[in-house]
């Protein structure tokens, strides 16, 4: 897993509903650290002139975003700052780098790396950062490095803190978020908690929790934010909090997946396929929240009548396309137009195909001729770009940045569908080639 700065972006929307989890949008001022000044102080007062384009030593160029990107995508620069085994360490001839130099760096990988700030309330696509030990993590590492997908549905290695790992600045742009109040209240007389098997496992479901994305959103210790919803540093037990249809979808009885997902293999082994948060034990977490059900007296019938979750975000991605307009969808010039809105995603797909969804899992569906992103630092796009161009600040996502999308066919139709925001299309309509 590498850093991935070439990243896809998009916007931060308030649409997301909150059921189990949060919703509005409230950001902490502070983002981090920026490529220029704070790293490239650094860098230029102890990388210098061993790694100048001119003369790069070893290969290494760090005079250039572009050359510290590559170090940092190939994870050679945080390992040999860190002096990991197997590296040279860097500076060389010259003392470790001072623990707060070190701290910059990291900082700024896992906010993203990025060489301009995003724009404020721009969605921030998923991305691994792979760092250095964090001071005081006394857990075995095989190579000192630890990566992370810093996403709300991302995990770090299990038995570590994702807020040491990962960054809530940017998992907020990917979730809607507010000081939503708990469903229900929490007895701190509750018999359960001298019930030491029940202690011990919430304490590792609240272990689980505190390795992933959404110790943003739901601890109030862990992330020094007021929790929403349900907020697993609450005295007592904190599970209360939750609706019985939050309930359910911590059980796997009631699918999240709508929110996206990552793979276990690709997420240190946490899957949250079937539970609503991130576990490296789907069945421990299932069992939990299963005899929580039957604690309640909620049946599977009950569940069944239950609304349906995350229905704001099925109408939104099972929405028909219309027709386009005569002065939209991919006219005789080869440019692509639609509404005057700018545009953060563009896809051109298949006739037929699905809608996208949310990332990481639900946004890129079968039948996606093309597709382009704008960079979370780069304003939305204006209509009339070329089919298959890649505009300064755009990542063309499919096909692969290297390969030209296809020719489309004449009078053959496609879908247009682009999207100001996650979530928020400004276009969905059929055209025809012309």
């Amino acid at each position: 897993m590498t850093i991935n700065t070439s990243r896809k972006s998009g916007a931060a929307a308030c649409v997301i509903l909150a059921v189990i989890t949060a919703a509005g949008c409230i950001i902490d001022d502070e983002a981090g650290v920026s490529y220029d000044p704070d790293v490239t102080r650094i860098i230029s007062s102890s990388c210098y002139p061993c790694h100048l384009s001119a003369a790069a030593s070893g290969g290494i160029i760090l005079d250039t975003y572009d050359g510290v990107r590559k170090a940092v995508e190939s994870t050679a620069l945080v390992r040999a700052v860190n002096h990991n085994t197997g590296y040279s360490p860097m500076p060389q001839g010259a003392g470790k780098l001072a623990q707060t130099d070190i701290d910059t760096i990291q900082t700024w990988i896992k906010n993203g790396s990025f060489e301009t700030d995003p724009i404020d309330g721009v969605f921030i696509q998923p991305f691994g950062s792979c760092q250095g030990l964090e001071p005081g993590d006394g857990l075995a590492s095989q190579d000192e490095l630890v990566c992370t997908n810093v996403a709300i549905s991302g995990s770090t290695e299990e038995g570590r803190l994702f807020m040491d790992y990962g960054s809530c600045d940017v998992v907020l742009t990917q979730r809607p978020y507010w000081n939503k109040a708990p469903f229900g209240r929490i007895d701190p007389d509750d018999p359960r908690l001298g019930d030491q098997a029940f202690v011990t496992e919430l304490e590792w479901i609240n272990s689980q929790v505190r390795a992933s994305g959404c110790v943003c959103c739901h601890d109030t210790a862990g992330s020094g934010r007021r929790a929403a919803v349900w907020d697993i540093s609450a005295a007592g037990v904190w599970t209360d909090q939750l609706s019985d249809q939050g309930v359910a979808i911590l059980s796997g009885k009631v699918s999240s997946g709508i929110l996206g997902t990552f793979t276990a293999g690709a997420n240190n082994g946490f899957s949250r396929d079937s539970t609503g948060f991130p576990t490296t034990d789907v069945e421990r977490v299932q069992a939990f929240f299963n005899n929580e059900l039957v604690r309640r007296g909620v049946t599977d019938a009950d569940i069944d009548a239950m609304e349906e979750f995350g229905y704001f975000i099925v109408d939104i991605i099972e929405q028909q396309p219309g027709e386009c307009a005569a002065n939209e969808g991919v006219l005789a010039d080869g440019k692509i137009y639609w509404d005057t809105e700018p545009a953060r995603y563009i896809y051109v797909k298949e006739a037929g195909s699905d809608n996208p969804g949310v990332p990481p899992s639900n946004d890129n569906p079968e039948g996606v001729l093309w597709r382009l992103d704008v960079l979370p630092t780069v304003e939305g796009l204006s209509p009339g770009i070329d089919y298959g161009a890649v505009p300064g600040g755009t990542y063309q996502v499919t096909p692969d940045n290297a390969t030209a999308p296809p020719p489309l066919v004449s009078g053959e139709q496609y879908h247009l569908y682009v999207l100001r925001d996650i979530l928020v299309p400004v276009c969905n309509c059929i055209f025809t080639a012309p």
